[in-house]
């Protein structure tokens, strides 16, 4: 906004170091305790079946991949819920251990696996009847790609369910929220980039020495909800289903003015935080 230094010594009074953990000390934590809350993950995927209006299936019949699945609560929650076997996979490998250490806890080892790698570079011996990323999509170093990806993954018939956000330049959409003692709408957007990745390696992760938000542990693509049509668009996939910003359905003025600025081009990028979908590779 006003330069590096200028913005870095503007935010610098809103963060603290309440969080400061190096990754030694977050993948020695994972190794040792899973700390699973089954009943909460299971609250999180009830939430998500809400917005998604009911639109995931839960079968035993059925093959899932959960695609970004960190640390593995809501692919225990999809095997808990009667899913017949599911696969999480992701590239941080304390999210990993620490999901199959709550499969082994929660006895459900037999029907769920986890893999540490990277989705782009992936090449599984199967395919799957759902496909899902919850809260990820936004962290996938190539989204675009991974459309495209799609078709070497999923089953004929099969579906892809995606649950995202926040999404960059949206009010809330840097994820920096874990070190700043107050939300500030549009940071992101508004302040440059070496400032808020500097004050996060002072403030909240000394060992990630990234300076781009593409670098940090976890990753950020900056992807726009105008990017997301035009990337599902290109790439042969059709809407089953789309909500944007369903979660402020229980604020009814306030959404219905989010679903109208969302469908001015030149705005709705800085409005459209969330994003629930269901695609289907479109018929030629």
């Amino acid at each position: 906004m006003l330069g590096q230094k200028l913005d870095y010594a503007i935010l610098r009074p809103f963060t603290h170091s309440r969080c400061l953990k190096t990754e030694e000390e977050m993948d020695e934590a994972a190794s040792r305790d899973a700390d699973i809350d089954i009943s909460r993950a299971m609250a999180r995927l009830d939430k998500l079946m809400t917005r998604l209006d009911g639109g995931l299936p839960i079968s035993p019949e059925l093959r899932y991949l959960d695609v970004g699945c960190g640390p593995g609560d809501m692919t225990l929650a999809l095997a808990q819920a009667g899913c017949g076997h599911v696969t999480g996979i992701d590239m941080v490998a304390r999210y990993v251990k620490r999901g199959r250490l709550g499969a082994q806890q929660l006895g459900l080892a037999e029907r769920v696996d986890f893999v540490c790698e990277d989705i782009h570079d992936w090449r599984p011996d199967q395919r799957y009847d759902v496909i899902l990323s919850h809260e990820a999509l936004e962290h996938i170093s190539d989204p675009r790609s991974l459309f495209q990806q799609l078709d070497d993954l999923l089953a004929p018939g099969g579906i892809v369910v995606l649950a995202f956000g926040p999404l960059f330049h949206s009010p809330v959409g840097d994820h920096m929220d874990e070190f700043f003692r107050m939300p500030i709408p549009w940071r992101g957007a508004l302040f440059s980039e070496e400032a808020i990745l500097r004050l996060r390696r002072e403030r909240y992760r000394p060992t990630d020495a990234a300076t781009r938000y593409q670098d940090i542990t976890g990753g950020l693509n900056l992807m726009r909800y105008s990017d997301f049509l035009r990337d599902v668009a290109d790439t042969g996939w059709e809407f089953q289903f789309l909500s944007v910003n369903p979660e402020l359905k229980r604020i009814r003025p306030l959404f219905n003015l989010s679903r109208a600025l969302v469908r001015v081009p030149v705005i709705r990028d800085y409005f459209a935080t969330s994003v629930y979908a269901i695609l289907r590779r479109r018929a030629s």
